[in-house]
């Protein structure tokens, strides 16, 4: 019953929010993240948590969050409202920084395909949408099943619908080789907290060991693929974004084990140096650090995480 209640708000929102302008999706957006963020303790407890670890000394940490949250309602309404979206109208909401446009078309030159990551920053929905939309070359996302299946099926379809393919973490792999074979695009959020049996590595983020997953420096490192970090960074509280991205340097003479890990610790820099510049535009509720290594003290990590014992 309560996926069917799930599903049935879903489908109303599915036809109501593509009916409105983007200034009123916007401030729906906006009002159900200020919603969430004032009724949801859990998330406000594991912002508060992950702010007291990593900006201490930020002067308004509820505000911060609270306008977190809202960006993230817009963003989570933009998979929904980019039905919209058409070739011509996706350059008014989704620009491009013009240099780094040029360094991935020229990646792509390459014939051996490119590898994109991303993170839970600004809107990931509008990044896949909105650059299929602009011509963009098509992409294969890991991404996450949604645990109502109804919900997850016809979510699918709609972020599949400017040409990029959704994939499950079951058969990432070889789905994002064969994107990579094709000269396409694989890419995948990295903030997320994965098992190692799932391709999980410890990594620096914001001085403090991160359960990250290395299966896109894997890719790059194995298949000697470019490697681009790239945002969806809001401007105008969300009306429109910004495409930002930076090469990640790959060394193709050094042993591959290592550079993996190297590459893994080198995106989670770049996403923490996005994170100190434009704070409210990171998912602060979600549990970074969920996993710690066994052998560090519990005082460096947020109360939230759970112990790692050295053999998996």
């Amino acid at each position: 019953m309560r996926r069917w209640v799930e599903y049935a708000g879903y489908r109303f929102l599915a036809f109501f929010v593509p009916l409105l302008p983007r200034s009123w999706m916007v401030r729906v957006g906006r009002f159900l993240g200020g919603v969430f963020a004032r009724f949801s303790k859990r998330a406000r407890d594991v912002g508060r948590e992950n702010l007291r670890r990593t900006l201490p000394d930020h002067p308004n940490p509820d505000g911060l969050l609270l306008e977190a949250a809202r960006l993230q309602g817009v963003a989570l309404l933009d998979a929904i409202w980019s039905k919209r979206l058409t070739p011509e109208s996706a350059s008014q909401y989704l620009q491009y920084d013009e240099k780094s446009l040029v360094n991935i078309l020229g990646a792509l030159d390459t014939a051996r395909g490119l590898v994109v990551a991303t993170a839970h920053f600004g809107s990931w929905e509008m990044f896949n949408l909105g650059a299929g939309a602009r011509g963009l070359p098509r992409a294969t996302f890991i991404a996450r099943e949604i645990p109502n299946p109804r919900i997850d099926r016809h979510l699918k379809a709609a972020r599949e619908r400017t040409g990029n393919k959704l994939v499950y973490r079951r058969e990432a792999m070889p789905m994002c080789l064969k994107a990579l074979r094709r000269g396409e695009i694989a890419c995948s959020v990295i903030d997320i907290a994965v098992r190692p049996s799932e391709g999980g590595v410890f990594a620096p983020f914001f001085s403090i060991p991160a359960m990250t997953s290395s299966a896109l420096p894997f890719l790059a490192v194995k298949r000697n693929a470019p490697l681009y970090f790239v945002l969806c960074r809001p401007i105008d509280g969300g009306h429109r974004y910004v495409l930002e991205a930076e090469h990640i340097p790959i060394d193709r003479e050094a042993d591959p084990d290592t550079e993996i890990k190297r590459v893994t610790a080198e995106l989670n820099r770049a996403l923490e140096a996005a994170v100190r510049k434009h704070p409210e535009c990171w998912l602060w509720s979600y549990k970074r650090w969920k996993w710690r290594p066994s052998e560090l003290g519990s005082e460096l990590f947020p109360d939230y995480s759970l112990w790692i014992w050295p053999l998996w």
